[in-house]
Order: structure tokens, then sequence, then C-alpha cells
């Protein structure tokens, strides 16, 4: 998701689906309650994976949504082909700015704890499937306000992929210049200059206007 350049910044097998009844059954659970629960795991940004793990091996391209001029993707291209398979809304239905997706609620809402958190406190393990994480820096990005701040830092985003559970998540990665499925925390240590993580969380909602067009999806060679 670079703007100028970025600074210093399954295993498909690997995901797993949430079946109502892994939540357990007590007195007063009627059958509509179970109804309401997969509703809302069917609209959830995990409903998505399937979509963007689709992705992985697509070479990086900063701005690129697998159009026939220039085949690859970017990280934010990666989150939009989730979300237009959990939300039924085409990718131009979202803004290209974090700022302004964090703030509208469509990808779901901050997590109380982990928005922001440092890098460094991340237990990765307590991050769900289909989590939204932004990669925050210090690093100024003009092209848009910060984020949000950390013991009065303001951070401004720089990259951003989707929790797959088990500390891995799926990102298209300028590093790699490719899709990649990959463990979170090495990858944080790896880059420190991701001081912090914003993690969104929860329900899909349908963007206005929702747009329809053919989605995100690799072409084969």
């Amino acid at each position: 998701m670079r703007r100028h350049r970025d600074r210093p910044q399954r295993r498909s097998g690997d995901t797993h689906r949430v079946e109502p009844e892994a939540l357990g059954t007590c007195p007063g659970v009627s059958n509509m309650s179970a109804h309401l629960v997969s509703l809302l795991l069917a609209q959830s940004m995990a409903s998505g994976l399937p979509a963007a793990l689709a992705l992985e091996g697509t070479p990086y391209s900063w701005g690129g949504r697998l159009r026939p001029s220039g085949p690859g993707i970017d990280c934010l291209g990666v989150v939009f082909a989730a979300a237009e398979r959990a939300s039924g809304c085409g990718w131009k239905s979202y803004s290209v700015n974090p700022t302004e997706l964090a703030a509208s609620g469509v990808l779901g809402r901050p997590v109380r704890g982990l928005s922001p958190i440092a890098s460094a406190a991340l237990d990765t393990s307590v991050l769900e499937p289909g989590d939204v994480l932004f990669l925050l820096s210090t690093n100024e990005n003009s092209a848009e306000p910060a984020l949000t701040s950390l013991d009065g830092v303001s951070l401004w985003v720089w990259h951003t992929g989707l929790a797959l559970g088990g500390g891995r998540w799926v990102v298209g990665d300028h590093f790699a210049m490719a899709t990649v499925v990959t463990d979170l925390r090495a990858y944080l240590d790896e880059h420190p200059s991701y001081t912090a993580v914003y993690v969104l969380r929860g329900p899909v909602v349908k963007p206005t206007p929702c747009r329809r067009h053919p989605p995100l999806v690799k072409r084969r060679a």
C-alpha cells in the first residue's frame, strides 16, 4: 500500500471454519440463535479468506488490481479480494485510504487493546481468522492523516494484510514481491520499522454505494 515508497518501512488447510456447534450449547439457545450466528460468520471477513488465499503466489504490483495491463496485486488488493467475497460488493466500492476504511467500519471495528498495539507487545495467538491488520509506522505518509497514536506518537498505515489464525497472515508483500502466507511474528521482527499494529474485526458492512463488477481473481497463465 505504498504512497511514494514503502518506508523501512493453505497453506489453505491451516485456516479453519468455525461451526455454530463449536460455540457450545446451553439451555434456552434456540435454532434461531444458531441461525443468527451462522449469518454473522458468513458475513465476516473470515468468509472472504478463500479469495485472498487463492491469490498466493501472485506477483506484487503497487496499486495492482489484476488488470490485463498489469496482472499483479498489492497488499490492499488482497484485502479487497476478501472484502468483496464477504460483502458481495466489488473492490471499487472501497476507499483506498486506510484511515477512511477504518473509520467507515465496512471491514470491521477496532479491537480493544489491539487498535493500536506495539508490534513487540502483540500476542499473535489472539488474532482471529479474517482480522484486518494495518501495520503502522512513525514515518509520515503525506497522502493521508495519521490513523492513530500510541504513547502520544502519531502512527501512519504503511502495510496491510489478513490474519489466518495460528499466528499467520496472508499479505500482498512488497518485500517478497508476491502474495504470501507467512508467520506474522517473524515478519514484524524482520521489519522493525512497523512499530505498531491496528486490528479491525467483526461483521463486514456493505459499503455505500455497493458497486457490482467482476471480482479480483488470479488470472491463469
